[in-house]
């Protein structure tokens, strides 16, 4: 742990990261439109509910909890995102550039938390679950999505794969560290909920195809700058002709997923639940 808690994560989502991410904001968005239907399919918001949307990036899932809610608010790290998310925010949303890890939410005061890929990345998760839970009201509920192991996920082994055949593998890490897969051991991520307060923590793990529209071609170039092929191109210091062969064989593998002007990958999602008291 630093001094200065995601300080790193910060970093990261507010330039090189959080600038690709906005940049593809739209196909991202459609892409994970099916985590957020299982979010709201399982948080099952009601009309008067208030929700707070953890490491809401640039805020699809506030947008669809605050299409069936009272308020939805949206708390994250980076200014890129946070910046993009206040273009088309709703009335009855906020954003907040914060760190969810230390920053002091008001006491008892939201129905649910949500995430959708925002929790995996805290310094100290424990401490980051033990503060948001503090927000929650005592009959609230955490709903989050986070991805299934790395394996089951071809959206990440198709590019990965690639770019290290061409580039090499960057060191290797702790699982465990901050990152998409923090959270792919479901014991782990259980042991967490618990150890911060949690009652009842429980995990589905879902079958959530992510769908775009375009061709194979389109697919590639986004998986490439968003995902472990830009991890490994940045930890390898590939080049632009790098890029160019990694999309190029990314969108080969890809066409098989092709159909009918979309493009359509098999995910596994590791959908959690816990409750306050």
């Amino acid at each position: 742990m630093t001094d200065n808690p995601n300080s790193e994560q910060a970093e990261f989502w507010s330039d090189g990261g959080g600038l690709d991410w906005v940049t593809f904001d739209t196909q991202l968005d459609e892409l994970f439109a099916g985590v957020n239907a299982a979010l709201l399919r399982i948080a099952k918001p009601k009309p008067t509910d208030t929700v707070l949307d953890i490491g809401c990036g640039t805020g699809a899932t506030t947008r669809d909890f605050a299409a069936q809610t009272a308020q939805a608010d949206g708390i994250d790290i980076s200014t890129t995102m946070l910046a993009h998310a206040q273009k088309t925010a709703p009335t009855n949303t906020t954003f907040t550039r914060a760190d969810a890890q230390t920053e002091l939410l008001p006491a008892d005061h939201y129905d649910h938390l949500v995430s959708r890929f925002g929790v995996m990345f805290f310094d100290n998760p424990i401490a980051a679950f033990a503060n948001v839970r503090r927000a929650l009201k005592p009959t609230g509920q955490l709903t989050m999505a986070c991805w299934a192991p790395f394996k089951q996920n071809p959206w990440f082994t198709i590019p990965r794969f690639i770019a290290t055949d061409l580039l090499g593998s960057p060191p290797p890490f702790d699982p465990r560290a901050p990152g998409p897969f923090a959270f792919a051991d479901t014991d782990y991520a259980l042991g967490i909920l618990g150890d911060a307060g949690f009652i009842n923590a429980a995990v589905q793990t879902h079958d959530i195809p992510l769908s775009l529209s375009g061709n194979a071609a389109h697919a590639a170039k986004l998986s490439s700058y968003i995902g472990p092929a830009d991890s490994v191109i940045r930890a390898m210091n590939g080049t632009a002709a790098d890029k160019a062969k990694i999309i190029a064989k990314t969108q080969e593998k890809l066409r098989d997923y092709e159909q009918n002007g979309t493009v359509t990958v098999p995910a596994k999602i590791h959908l959690y639940t816990a409750k306050n008291h």
